[in-house]
């Protein structure tokens, strides 16, 4: 943005802010200029959150951060990417050279906050050396204890406390949450560099880890103490035999903290953080007990929506998205898929020649068919039978109508539909997306009323 434009945008806000037209003081604003662009966006990566912002032809973007109040996020081109600090209130002009992004980046923040961002980018946490596990516990609290006092020691130098005091507080958390993580990890990483297979920890191990382990709503932004605490919830709440699957740990942990924090907003984060993760990684197939945590103990609308979002992004079977394939075959041996039925709405059944509820829905489906014959519209069985013989001799005896496909056991489709329980009816639209994916039953007396409102026949 030119420098013009750009005064005009911070006394615009100015205005908004004292004279009270809607201005929200949460909200944030981020404006990037780049020059010869290379990219055609850049991201920030917050928490659980990634934001990419379009940048036009002249390289210029802005995106406007809503419900913070301070986190620490990164601001990234291509691969690369800087440290940045957004506080509610905020608004940051970031400039660079597409071509040279880490050594041209520069910042304009109201208030001098500039100086914030140099020292996230150039002030690096203290590591040590690995061996330093070795030593025993006591020892090694003292070694981390020393370089977390000089990694405060250096904030303070810094000189910030006039600039933004929760910045600082934010700051001296996540360093304090850094090293109490390599106190954490002791217990596993001991034995391996002391070559101690006997060792067990001791109560000085749990009692540390369980001071730290303590709700603080104002650090609940940052990575490093959501780490540390859903850690300690691992430890203090999981048994082995509790963690045989990725998922089961995840549940465990989130009965754990759900019984133990007492901080809404701390333990909502942490529950709502811990499910998406899993979503994210492992998909939403039966994550019964997740949804009834998530559903009971997170209420805040801001985070439901978060976990929402992700959960949406799995879930392929959702009004509006393209349906998940198939591949099955009709008596002659052909092969059929979704595309196959374009241009016309599909009701689909998934049966099977042994399940007696599906072929009390035979007479009813037959029915519905006769009653829409000539619309635009066609009724597809596809049959979950092991064995092609089974469905191909029910079909010829009861004269099946409509189009009769053999999918198979176990297919993706199926999969995909959760469908675990059949019968089970699919309606897609003329463009093969998901009108409903657990379409009324032919028997239920509403399922005409339905065709006609969704589909128009």
């Amino acid at each position: 943005m030119r420098n013009g434009v750009w005064l005009r945008s911070a006394l615009l806000a100015l205005a908004l802010c004292v004279f009270g037209s809607g201005y929200v003081r949460a909200d944030i604003r981020l404006d990037v200029d780049v020059s010869d662009r290379t990219s055609s966006t850049v991201a920030v990566v917050y928490q659980t959150t990634i934001v990419e912002i379009p940048l036009d032809d002249k390289g210029h973007g802005s995106h406007v951060f809503t419900h913070l109040e301070a986190v620490h996020a990164r601001l990234f081109y291509g691969m690369e990417f800087k440290h940045i600090f957004l506080e509610d209130g905020d608004r940051i002009h970031v400039t660079f050279d597409g071509n040279n992004f880490k050594e041209t980046v520069k910042y304009e923040v109201a208030g001098g906050k500039e100086k914030i961002f140099n020292y996230l980018n150039q002030v690096s946490l203290l590591e040590f050396p690995e061996e330093k596990m070795a030593l025993p516990f006591g020892e090694f609290t003292d070694f981390v204890d020393k370089k977390e006092a000089t990694m405060l020691r250096t904030l303070k130098a810094w000189k910030l406390e006039g600039i933004s005091p929760r910045f600082v507080e934010i700051e001296k958390g996540r360093i304090h949450y850094a090293y109490a993580s390599s106190k954490l990890m002791y217990a596993v990483g001991h034995p391996f560099v002391a070559q101690d297979s006997a060792y067990v920890p001791g109560e000085d191990y749990y009692d540390v880890i369980r001071g730290n382990a303590v709700p603080k709503e104002e650090l609940v932004g940052l990575r490093e103490y959501r780490e540390y605490m859903k850690e300690a919830a691992r430890i203090f709440g999981c048994r082995k035999e509790d963690m045989k699957t990725p998922y089961d740990r995840t549940v465990c942990m989130m009965n754990y903290i759900a019984d133990h924090i007492d901080n809404d907003k701390v333990r909502q984060t942490l529950l709502n953080v811990l499910a998406i993760e899993q979503v994210e990684q492992y998909g939403i197939a039966s994550i019964e007990e997740l949804m009834n945590l998530h559903a009971t103990f997170v209420t805040d609308s801001v985070l439901r929506m978060q976990f929402k979002e992700k959960y949406d992004a799995w879930d392929l079977t959702r009004p509006g998205n393209p349906s998940p394939d198939f591949r099955a075959w009709d008596m002659d041996g052909k092969d059929w898929h979704v595309a196959d039925f374009k241009g016309k709405y599909v009701y689909i059944d998934l049966w099977a020649t042994w399940c007696a509820p599906c072929r009390r829905e035979i007479p009813f489906l037959r029915k519905l068919e006769e009653e829409y014959k000539g619309r635009n519209i066609v009724f597809v069985s596809l049959a979950t039978d092991a064995r092609k013989a089974d469905w191909a001799k029910v079909v010829k005896e009861q004269s099946m109508t409509g189009i009769q496909l053999f999918l198979g056991k176990g297919s993706r489709f199926q999969t995909a539909y959760k469908a675990d329980g059949i019968p089970h009816f699919i309606l897609l639209d003329p463009e093969g997306k998901v009108v409903n994916a657990n379409m009324l039953r032919p028997s239920s007396p509403d399922v005409r009323a339905y065709l006609d409102r969704q589909a128009g026949l």
